[in-house]
């Protein structure tokens, strides 16, 4: 994955702390519309720094693709999957709705909380590493003619 962000700080140790503006799904600007829930709408990570980019710099942070698509699969597939399983079993048993509804509840709040178990341990053992590739130069201000 490829994304655009501002270098925030440079590390001394070949690194660099990049801020990276998250993008709604909708493509809108949340304080018009409220759908999206409030907080930070940027995301800081620890990128290897191969250009030697600078505080300021705007860059291209690549990251594996396969690692942040299974950490999504894993937050997003893994608690919806134990609660479906956990109503479909419920009601081949015979449980009443709400009997089912409560399982299911329980099995979602269950797979959630695996994930986050699951996407830490993950993250010690493999952790995304993000590699800056590109650093964008802004055109010098006395050399523009019209």
């Amino acid at each position: 994955m490829t994304r655009t962000g501002v270098i925030r700080e440079v590390c001394g140790d070949g690194f660099a702390r990049v801020e990276i503006a998250m993008r709604t799904a909708c493509g809108h600007s949340c304080e018009d519309c409220g759908g999206c829930a409030p907080g930070s709408r940027e995301l800081v990570v620890r990128a290897r720094n191969p250009l030697d980019a600078r505080a300021g710099d705007t860059v291209t942070v690549t990251s594996e693709t396969g690692k942040v698509l299974g950490a999504a699969a894993l937050v997003y597939v893994l608690p919806l999957a134990l609660m479906l399983a956990a109503a479909l079993v419920c009601a081949a048993a015979g449980g009443s709705q709400t009997v089912c509804a409560v399982c299911a509840l329980g099995a979602l709040c269950l797979g959630a909380a695996a994930a986050v178990l699951l996407g830490k341990l993950r993250q010690k053992r493999s952790p995304v590493e993000y590699v800056i590739t590109r650093r964008f130069s802004l055109p010098s201000v006395g050399n523009n003619t019209i």
